[in-house]
């Protein structure tokens, strides 16, 4: 009889080793060092890296090294450091090139972020079609490509036109996005089949991918003082093309598909998931490039705005329509609040790294200071959030948590009023300590707001289609994302509120602490809507969530009775459509 028969522990390894995924550990106790040892940092360091050598080593054995270093060139090298580069460098580039108003500055950012509210119909794109025999590798070499010769161009072309600028960055977001979704699709096959190795998978994958951050994050201050924002899009070709080599060699997994035809499609995968949810990321898709193309080829903020807003409609109709209402509900939610958000860093940009000559009494903040501390803060800081949350928010209602932490937000973001008439000035705090304090106590207070959002769709998720949903889902917020620049560019607008980095453009900042009372106030309005579309329900209770509709369930056992699955289009579930249709 073996030891996880009867229970007991092999040498070596934890209490709560399971049956066939073993973890072997090695304590780090303190009282059994000697003393010259205990206290040194280099022994527990190398203590450290043994356990993380170990710990690479089990999980390479369980979801194979090939996955690994995939995952390390994809979501770490590429998502983690050059995707951090680039968001932290655009608006260091508009500025460079001088001209850019804080409302212009808002729509290029929204178009060149576009792709990752089309993760959705890439995810379906991906699934129907193969190309050279297979479904992923192809596409994201081609990508890797496009990429590559995008940002050496823009980062070695001095003058390059607005537009010739968004279509480089825009083909790198593509890029990255779509790598993005498809080897989280890789990882989660990894997942399903062996779901003993989902925390520590995920916690390679995220943990990996902020420690990426964190590195850009901590020099991306320094390259754009001393190299330009420019330079920085020429050498983040430098990851992305690392982060393609595991490509050319497969070491991802892409399975080849049978058969000898150079292009292949098969649609009946949809057939098995459902139509409903290609149509919905079809629609998704359309509605973001035409918000991109009017922004690129019709400038008037005001019918933007409008647009985007109608945008923002359809989606929630749109998942109303083809999603289960639940999914719909909350997803309209945090849609609504996101366009309620209206982001205005456009106008902030300007007004903390605008010089002396632009801006006699602004904060003059450097650089570094802008994109490293800052950034190291939030991130830090964002950690805390996460933590603080699981130890004593995870046993409060969802409702309870997002009244709170949306009140407590705004009440956080009134205080950057203070900065932005100069008050803090008066009483002696400096501008960099008020704004560090500032943005940590958001970026925690907006950790709260966001984990039971993730929380809630996780458990709503149709057993199945986890992928595809977290996919439209996905796509849904980065879509609320880029709207909430439009409403905020416009807003910015209307106020009158347009630096762009001229000489003695006092004027412009003049209304911005009325802009910054509107923002802090819109997020608040969306709580009315928590009784009707967020479910009264804890995070960890257990059992379906209230509201999730019974009509399901009678279809899953009146299914079992005519012996068919889902989604299969048959004489069988025709019958049960039309079992459907008679009244109770």
């Amino acid at each position: 009889m073996t030891n996880e028969t009867i229970g007991e522990t092999v040498p070596g390894q934890t209490s709560d080793t399971k049956a066939g995924y073993p973890r072997e550990t090695t304590e780090l106790n303190t009282t059994e060092q000697p003393a010259h040892l205990k206290y040194n940092p280099f022994f527990w360091g190398y203590k450290g890296a043994g356990r993380f050598t170990s710990w690479i080593n089990h999980l390479s054995k369980e979801v194979t090294a090939g996955l690994l270093l995939s995952i390390f060139a994809i979501q770490h090298m590429q998502k983690g450091l050059a995707q951090s580069y680039i968001s932290n460098s655009v608006s260091f580039y508009f500025r460079d090139r001088g001209g850019v108003s804080a409302s212009e500055l808002q729509i290029y950012m929204s178009v060149i972020f576009t792709p990752w509210s089309l993760k959705g119909l890439m995810g379906v794109g991906s699934d129907v079609f193969a190309f050279m025999g297979y479904h992923k590798i192809p596409f994201m070499l081609i990508t890797a490509t496009a990429a590559i010769f995008a940002l050496f161009f823009i980062g070695t072309t001095p003058n390059m036109t607005i537009l010739g600028a968004l279509l480089c960055l825009f083909t790198a977001q593509f890029h990255i996005a779509l790598n993005d979704l498809l080897i989280e699709a890789k990882y989660s096959e990894k997942i399903q089949e062996n779901p003993a190795v989902n925390a520590d998978l995920v916690s390679y994958v995220w943990g990996g991918m902020m420690f990426m951050s964190l590195v850009a994050v901590g020099t991306i201050g320094v390259m754009i003082s001393y190299l330009g924002a420019r330079s920085v899009f020429g050498l983040v070709t430098i990851p992305i093309f690392l982060g393609s080599i595991p490509l050319l060699f497969n070491l991802m997994g892409d399975r080849r598909v049978e058969g000898n035809q150079c292009c292949y499609m098969d649609t009946s995968i949809l057939s098995r998931r459902g139509w409903e949810y290609t149509y919905l990321a079809t629609a998704m898709t359309i509605l973001s490039l035409a918000l991109a193309n009017s922004s690129i080829f019709y400038e008037n903020i005001k019918f933007n705005f409008l647009l985007a807003m109608l945008c923002g409609i359809l989606t929630i109709l749109g998942f109303f329509r083809w999603t289960p209402p639940m999914i719909a509900k909350v997803n309209a939610y945090t849609l609504i609040q996101t366009l309620f958000s209206c982001s205005i860093e456009g106008a902030t940009f300007y007004f903390f790294t605008d010089g002396p000559d632009e801006y006699p009494e602004g904060p003059h903040f450097s650089d570094w200071f802008y994109t490293t501390a800052v950034g190291m803060v939030s991130a830090v800081t964002a950690i805390v959030g996460i933590i603080l949350f699981n130890m004593y928010l995870k046993d409060m209602k969802y409702r309870t948590i997002f009244l709170w932490s949306t009140l407590v937000y705004s009440a956080f973001s009134l205080v950057n009023i203070v900065v932005y008439l100069r008050l803090n000035k008066r009483v002696g705090i400096s501008d960099q300590f008020f704004v560090l304090g500032s943005q940590a106590l958001q970026t925690v207070i907006k950790e709260f707001n966001y984990m039971p959002a993730v929380m809630i769709m996780s458990r709503l998720c149709p057993r199945g289609l986890e992928a595809t949903m977290f996919a439209l889902l996905a796509s849904s917020s980065n879509l609320g994302s880029n709207i909430s620049n439009y409403s905020g560019a416009f807003l910015l607008d209307l106020m009158g509120v347009k630096p762009s980095g001229r000489k003695n453009e006092s004027e412009e900042f003049e209304n911005l602490w009325l802009v910054a009372l509107i923002v802090s106030i819109l997020p608040a309005l969306p709580l009315v809507l928590l009784p009707y579309l967020i479910p009264d329900a804890r995070p960890n209770d257990l059992g379906p969530l209230p509201g999730v509709e019974v009509e399901e369930e009678n279809r899953r056992e009146r299914e079992r009775k005519y012996g068919v699955e889902r989604n299969e289009f048959d004489d069988t579930k025709a019958l049960l459509e039309e079992e459907d249709e008679e009244p109770a």
